[in-house]
């Protein structure tokens, strides 16, 4: 192996793994708190504004194909005066293979109805549906954990696994 792509082997990928997984561990920690909060916010009338499934495919290298479903959601709202909008149904909502999941939750706000909306006291542009977590916030958080203790174990075993240029 030459030796920058032993050093990126080695040195770099590693500490992106690490950092990709501190990514999401901040993200989920940050949403956790936000689920939790969200149980104690005030709440007001608002009005659905959109109510549907959007979905995204992908495809593998080996030519298959997959979708992710989630419920898309916008509503308006006021706060002493000030109107706002929002997306976000609930917390830990990630995306689902499985459209009748996400046409159920999409399906719970018709267009134009009224909605409660709880939102953040100190930031009223933060809102959400439902608050407290309706899915798994814990996600991120082990999707994170396992990504850093991977890149972590990666750090101090590939030195040793991967030869240098001559050995």
């Amino acid at each position: 192996m030459s030796p920058v792509k032993r050093f990126v082997a080695v040195r770099i990928f590693p500490w992106l793994l690490i950092l990709a997984g501190s990514l999401f561990i901040v993200t989920g920690i940050d949403e956790m708190r936000l689920a939790s909060a969200s149980e104690e916010w005030p709440s007001t009338t608002g009005t659905v504004l959109t109510s549907r499934v959007e979905s995204h495919s992908s495809r593998s290298s080996g030519g298959s194909s997959s979708s992710t479903y989630h419920a898309d959601v916008t509503y308006s709202y006021q706060v002493a005066g000030t109107s706002y909008e929002g997306a976000t149904v609930s917390y830990g909502a990630y995306g689902t293979g499985e459209y009748e999941r996400a046409a159920k939750i999409a399906g719970r706000y018709e267009e134009g109805a009224p909605a409660r909306v709880y939102y953040a006291p100190d930031d009223p542009s933060e809102s959400v549906l439902e608050p407290g977590s309706h899915s798994l916030p814990w996600a991120s958080l082990a999707f994170g954990a396992v990504f850093a203790l991977v890149g972590v174990g990666m750090a101090f075993l590939m030195p040793a696994m991967v030869p240098r240029e001559g050995s």
